[in-house]
């Protein structure tokens, strides 16, 4: 009886809060996973986290910024070759910048830089992902945000990249429509991560949302479980 191999996961951002928390979650779903980095610290920790997987060839770490789409699809064509078709092409890459009302936003290289790594990432990970892919089917699970539907003061630049993110997954879910692929997104509202405590160490962190619970959600939506979810935009605000 022939084996079946494990799935392969492509995590951009893998290195960040969020994505460490959903590498680890794939790895124990027996996933082989390759994560793009640019950041050495990001990666070194990822190799401090998973010394066994990394052993075991399950986790693969290249440096690949995943902003340029020639690199994703070069590193998706060597990983096609060595493990076989992708199943989920997942993007948490991102950032936040805020405080500022658009009128009185004179440097627009802000809102460039919102739309670059937020919306720009999100689109090249899922284009190239999509492209990957076998028969069987795939995932696609991108990170949006509260902000796309509930934007604030002085958030222009950054609400307006993660609704694109929501628009995009809109339109991959009418294009994929009845192929065994899916596009979903989770909009998180405040994560519980070392940067955001540091950024405000006043507020109440008990309500912000760990990203070990987020991470829960994505696998999810990558499961067989979860082929009739598509074009879906998750609320994973936890008590805020």
């Amino acid at each position: 009886m022939t084996e079946t191999p494990p799935r392969t996961a492509l995590v951009a951002g893998g290195g960040g809060a969020l994505g460490r928390a959903v590498v680890g979650e794939l790895l124990a779903d027996g996933y082989r996973v390759a994560v793009p980095w640019v950041v050495e610290e990001e990666a070194e920790g990822l190799r401090e986290a998973h010394p066994e997987a990394l052993d075991d060839q399950r986790l693969r770490l290249s440096k690949c910024d995943v902003t340029d789409a020639d690199q994703v699809a070069a590193l998706l064509d060597v990983l096609e070759a060595d493990w076989g078709p992708l199943w989920l092409a997942c993007s948490t890459v991102g950032g936040y910048a805020g405080g500022t009302h658009l009128v009185d936003l004179d440097d627009l290289t802000l809102l460039d830089r919102m739309l670059r790594l937020n919306l720009r990432t999100a689109a090249v990970v899922a284009r190239e992902g999509l492209r990957h892919m076998g028969a069987d089917g795939g995932r696609v699970v991108l990170v949006g945000a509260r902000q796309a539907v509930r934007p604030g003061a002085g958030e222009a630049a950054y609400a307006a990249s993660k609704a694109g993110v929501t628009s995009l997954v809109g339109t991959l879910a009418a294009e994929l429509h009845g192929s065994n692929r899916t596009a979903n997104a989770v909009l998180p509202a405040m994560i519980d991560t070392p940067g955001n405590r540091a950024a405000m160490p006043n507020a109440d962190h008990d309500r912000w949302t760990p990203p070990e619970a987020i991470a829960k959600v994505i696998t999810w939506l990558a499961s067989d479980e979860a082929w009739v979810v598509s074009g879906a935009t998750v609320p994973t605000y936890g008590k805020v």
